[in-house]
C-alpha cells in the first residue's frame, strides 16, 4: 500500500479505537477515511499492519486494534488538534486570575490540566538550584531550636527547624542573620557561599552554631529533589477497564523517582508511549513539556493509557506550560 493510505488507515484505526475502545472494522475505516477503495483493499491493508506490528486481531473475525507501534506511528504524523475558545478561555483565565505562592499555583495547575484533559496529571516543580535568593530571615523558637525562612525570586518560601548543641539568645540569633544575608540575599542557591572568617571566629559560639546551622540549610535546599504535585487520579478507574492496571499505575504514582522519570525534561513536547517508559508491560502513555521558572524550570505532563486522545491532550499541556511558564515569570 501507498504511504498515504497506510498513514489514513492508521489514522481511523487509532481515532476509531481510542473513541470506542473496541476493535475497529474494514468496513468502519473505509466509512471514516478519505480512501477511495474497497473494503478487500482494507481487510488486506490491516493484515499488512498486523504483520507490520501496528496492529492485532483479538480474535478471528473481529476488527483491529492498534498496538503501541501504531500510536507511536499516528503521533510523529499527526497535527495537534486546537484546543476550543472555551478551553482557551479557562486556561488564560485561570492564570490571570490567580494570585497564590508557587507551591499552591503548581498544585492548583495540576487539576485544571486533569480537569481539560480527563486525566490524570502532574507538575513537576522548578529545583532550587540557581534561584536568586530575595530574603533569609533566621526566628527563634525556642532557647536551642531556630527557624531558618528563605524567600526566593520565585516567590518560594523555605522553612526548616534546626536544633543547636547550644541555648542561644535573640542577640545572638540577630547577629548570624546580620552575618549571613549580606553573604546570602543576592546570590544565587547553589553557589558556595564564603563569610569572613574573622568575623564569624570572632563571635559567640550559638551564633557560629546558628549560621553554620543556616547555611547548611541553604545547601540541602539548593540540591534537594524537585517537589512533584499530583490531580486526577480519581479518574483513573473511567480510563483503564482491567483494575489490575489501574493498581499498577497507582503504585507508580507512588513512587516519585519514576515519575520524575516519566517526564524527565527534553526540549519540545514528549510522547511516551509503552514500552518507551521505563516500566514493564503497562498500558500507559505520558504526554510532558516543560516551562520556564526564571533561571530554572519544571515539567508537566499527562498521564493516561495509550489509547488516550493524543491530538487534544497535546494542545492541552503545550497551552497550560506556557501559561504556567508566563505567569511565573511575569
Amino acid at each position: 500500500m501507498s504511504d498515504e493510505r497506510r498513514s489514513e488507515v492508521i489514522r481511523v484505526l487509532v481515532e476509531e479505537h481510542i473513541l470506542t475502545g473496541a476493535p475497529v472494522s474494514s468496513a468502519v475505516i473505509l466509512e471514516r477515511s478519505n480512501l477511495t477503495v474497497s473494503s478487500a483493499t482494507i481487510r488486506g491493508d490491516l493484515v499488512a499492519l498486523e504483520r507490520d506490528g501496528l496492529a492485532v486481531q483479538p480474535h478471528t473475525s473481529a476488527g483491529r486494534i492498534p498496538t503501541a507501534a501504531a500510536y507511536r506511528y499516528y503521533v510523529d504524523h499527526l497535527a495537534p488538534r486546537p484546543l476550543g475558545k472555551e478551553t482557551l478561555g479557562r486556561i488564560s483565565g485561570f492564570f490571570d486570575s490567580v494570585q497564590v505562592e508557587l507551591a499552591k499555583l503548581l498544585k492548583e495547575t495540576t487539576e485544571l490540566l486533569s480537569d481539560v484533559t480527563s486525566m490524570p496529571s502532574v507538575v513537576v516543580a522548578p529545583g532550587f538550584s540557581g534561584e536568586e535568593v530575595k530574603a533569609l530571615h533566621l526566628v527563634q523558637l525556642a532557647e536551642d531550636q531556630i527557624l531558618t525562612m528563605v524567600v526566593t525570586e520565585a516567590g518560594r518560601v523555605i522553612q526548616q527547624r534546626t536544633h543547636l548543641e547550644d541555648p542561644i539568645t535573640p542577640a545572638e540569633l540577630e547577629e548570624a542573620e546580620r552575618l549571613i544575608v549580606p553573604q546570602l540575599v543576592g546570590s544565587r542557591l547553589g553557589r558556595t557561599l564564603e563569610l569572613p572568617e574573622e568575623r564569624l571566629g570572632s563571635a559567640p559560639v550559638p551564633t557560629q552554631l546558628a549560621v553554620r546551622s543556616a547555611l547548611s540549610v541553604v545547601d540541602e535546599v539548593a540540591s534537594a529533589e524537585s517537589e512533584i504535585y499530583l490531580g486526577g487520579t480519581r479518574q483513573m478507574a473511567a480510563l483503564w477497564d482491567n483494575l489490575d492496571t489501574v493498581q499498577r499505575v497507582l503504585d507508580v504514582l507512588e513512587r516519585e523517582a519514576v515519575i520524575l522519570d516519566l517526564v524527565a525534561p527534553e526540549e519540545g513536547t514528549s510522547i511516551r508511549i509503552g514500552e518507551e517508559l521505563p516500566l514493564e508491560d503497562v498500558d500507559m502513555a505520558v504526554v510532558s513539556a516543560g516551562y520556564e521558572s526564571g533561571r530554572t524550570s519544571g515539567t508537566l505532563g499527562v498521564i493516561g493509557p495509550m489509547r488516550m486522545d493524543y491530538r487534544s491532550v497535546i494542545s492541552a499541556v503545550e497551552e497550560i506550560s506556557r501559561e504556567l511558564g508566563g505567569r511565573i515569570t511575569s
